[in-house]
């Protein structure tokens, strides 16, 4: 049966994500390519809406992290499509900078770092995941490559942590820190570590994360709410 492409197909996407349900997902958004929608207005009206929310109500503690990586995961399959489509048609979504994101050297978790990954950029950033284990070297040449704007880091661990002033006293050597942001979390992490190495923002979850890299790249957007 045809879709209709108005406020309740976006909804039902956002629904999908905010519930961590794949294959509604997937089929929405097929479903809603058939019927003709613009993969530019999917991903922002409806996959970003509902990981933003997601976002929103984890920072809350509405719901935790189980639910949190669900989400991502669910709206990174739709993304892809949309994606996909996005490319074919020669149209660009809407970028607010590019981020490269990675875990430090010697910390090999993934799921916070691809959960804030997948978040911003449902929100506009062109996210470059880098992967765990990234050592100082390998942080840079990724900025370069890619031209970023920003550079995340994260770690769950607390011995690997002063790699990441390390990583921003490299940044300054190769004459590099006054073009790049540097934003930073994981469980360890505090405003004053972030202060002691010379990091712009910490990031405490993946909302935040949004909400201090608009401060710092100048982006203004209307605040979702948690849900009760």
């Amino acid at each position: 049966m045809a879709i209709t492409i108005d406020e309740a197909y976006f909804d039902a996407l956002a629904d999908s994500v905010i519930d961590g349900e794949d294959e509604d997902c997937v089929r929405l958004v097929n479903d809603g390519l058939e019927a003709g929608v613009d993969p530019l207005e999917a991903v922002e009206k409806g996959l970003a809406k509902g990981i933003n929310q997601v976002g929103v109500d984890f920072g809350a503690g509405v719901i935790f992290l189980p639910e949190l990586a669900m989400a991502a995961d669910t709206m990174k399959m739709g993304a892809a499509i949309l994606d996909e489509k996005i490319r074919e048609s020669g149209s660009k979504r809407m970028s607010h900078g590019t981020i490269v994101i990675g875990t430090i050297k010697g910390d090999i978790h993934d799921i916070g770092k691809s959960v804030v990954a997948a978040v911003l950029q449902a929100n506009g950033y062109n996210v470059v995941d880098i992967g765990i284990d990234v050592d100082i070297d390998t942080f840079i040449q990724a900025l370069k490559d890619n031209n970023a704007d920003v550079l995340g880091m994260s770690t769950l661990l607390t011995l690997p942590l002063m790699t990441m002033g390390e990583v921003i006293e490299k940044l300054k050597e190769v004459g590099m820190r006054d073009k790049i942001k540097v934003i930073v979390g994981g469980c360890p992490v505090t405003q004053e570590f972030a202060d002691e190495i010379g990091a712009d923002a910490v990031g405490f979850d993946a909302q935040d994360a949004v909400v201090k890299l608009d401060g710092l790249m100048g982006v203004n957007r209307q605040v979702a709410v948690a849900r009760g």
